[in-house]
């Protein structure tokens, strides 16, 4: 019927339709990663699959380089920054900083966490995700200092790392954004660059003198998690539409939302997608690595997508991992006696949480190290097959300027054929899908919108 609007407490959806045939229902089913929830005990259908061994990267990539590091974090508090994708509203301006003991500008990687609850009571264990900045008794949930392990290893190999507080956008993006906050995401990337450009050239009062003459910012990698990963995303895209924009060399998208369709060429990316995603059961990320192959012909950059079997979405943060963190935190993988992803079944290949985390490192560490640091002794980790990843099996696919693809699949090929004798059509991709929420309008009868439509007599 539409988009559903989140309440406030974040209790409840509502979706409004002009649609009478929507006021009489037949049923209403709630479902969860496709499975219709019911009284009765349902059996877990058999979604299996056998890790087998691949090749074992042969460089742990977290191993800590030769420079030492040192800490230049900054807070300007809640409210400092308004965003035009949150309808002018405040969001914090605060970041972690690691910087390498290395001499001359160097590499600047920035980290940017997804959707998590932006609040929590100590004293009651309880979480607000309603209003920012938080209200009396309630303090930040700090998801900006859930990639620490990442941020210390590369700035160890002379990277320096920025991991951005987004608590802000958390709380006000489903109100009071049509974009599930991405524009507002970008526009606080891109708000810490310019803020870093300041302190780069050693005029921004607040900012740690360790940052003077030290950022290469023409030479910039982007790692976002969840909603940050589009937000990560939809940052590049601005900014390659400023007058003089920053260098962004680098993007990984990890487990990330893709509700906008958007499509990055020319940056080297690698989509990471955890297989038991409870979070993105539909693996939505994926679209980042399809819909940007073709979207310029002469885009020869590496990008690859790889699926960790065995992980979740939560637990490549420590504070969205129980036990690791201080505040709430859950599995986001609901159904326990699922036989792979389910915690409960003797036949699951999921990940612990720490092995999950140690995988995340790994492939943070080891991407920017491939594409900023030209490291090629981590390319087996992205260049398509199987890896075997410290405890995790990992599946590849990627695309290069060796890659010959027989039919890409965007209209009709004579490769292609189907068994019926009929030649299938693929309609063009709907006008409207922009970066927005909104409902397309609805396919050619007959046709799904976004599957091929069998035709006879021609293509």
């Amino acid at each position: 019927m539409g988009i559903a609007r989140e309440s406030p407490d974040g209790r409840s959806l509502t979706v409004v339709t002009a649609d009478p045939a929507a006021a009489k229902p037949a049923s209403v089913q709630l479902a969860w990663n496709g499975e219709v929830s019911d009284t009765r005990k349902a059996t877990a259908p058999d979604r299996r699959v056998q890790p087998r061994s691949g090749d074992r990267v042969p460089v742990d990539p977290s191993t800590p380089g030769r420079f030492t590091t040192s800490r230049a974090d900054y807070d300007f508090g809640d409210s400092a920054a308004t965003l035009p994708g949150l309808g002018g509203r405040a969001v914090e301006k605060r970041a972690a900083v690691w910087v390498p003991s290395a001499p001359g500008p160097r590499p600047v990687v920035l980290f940017l966490h997804g959707r998590h609850s932006a609040c929590w009571r100590p004293a009651t264990n309880t979480i607000d995700n309603t209003q920012w900045p938080c209200v009396p008794e309630f303090q930040p949930i700090q998801s900006f200092r859930g990639y620490d392990q990442a941020a210390q290893s590369l700035a160890s190999h002379g990277y320096v790392v920025v991991s951005i507080s987004a608590n802000g956008v958390s709380a006000q993006d489903n109100p009071y954004s049509e974009d599930a906050g991405a524009t507002a995401r970008g526009q606080l990337v891109l708000e810490h660059l310019d803020l870093l450009a300041k302190a780069n050239r050693g005029n921004r009062l607040g900012m740690s003198p360790l940052l003077r003459g030290k950022l290469d910012l023409s030479d910039i990698g982007l790692m976002g998690h969840s909603r940050g990963g589009e937000g990560m995303v939809k940052a590049a895209l601005m900014n390659s539409g400023r007058p003089r924009p920053y260098g962004i060399r680098a993007a990984l998208p990890l487990a990330p939302t893709d509700f906008g369709r958007g499509t990055l060429p020319g940056v080297p990316m690698a989509v990471v997608l955890p297989y038991c995603d409870g979070d993105l059961s539909n693996l939505q990320g994926q679209h980042f690595y399809d819909d940007t192959r073709y979207a310029d012909v002469g885009d020869a950059v590496m990008r690859s997508s790889v699926m960790v079997l065995g992980a979740n979405h939560n637990y490549f943060n420590t504070e969205w991992t129980p036990g690791a963190t201080v505040a709430p935190a859950n599995d986001d993988w609901q159904n326990q006696d699922d036989p792979t992803c389910g915690t409960n079944s003797p036949t699951t290949t999921r990940l612990s949480a720490a092995d999950q985390y140690q995988v995340g490192v790994d492939y943070i560490v080891g991407f920017f190290r491939l594409t900023m640091g030209r490291e090629t002794a981590f390319s087996p980790m992205f260049d398509g097959g199987t890896a075997t990843v410290g405890a995790a099996t990992v599946l590849q696919v990627s695309q290069s300027p060796r890659r010959v693809d027989v039919a890409p699949l965007q209209g009709a090929s004579p490769n292609v054929h189907s068994p019926f004798g009929n030649t299938a059509r693929a309609w063009p991709d709907d006008p409207h899908r922009v970066a927005c929420l909104r409902v397309p309008p609805p396919p050619p009868p007959g046709a799904s919108r976004r599957s091929p439509r069998p035709t006879t007599g021609g293509t």
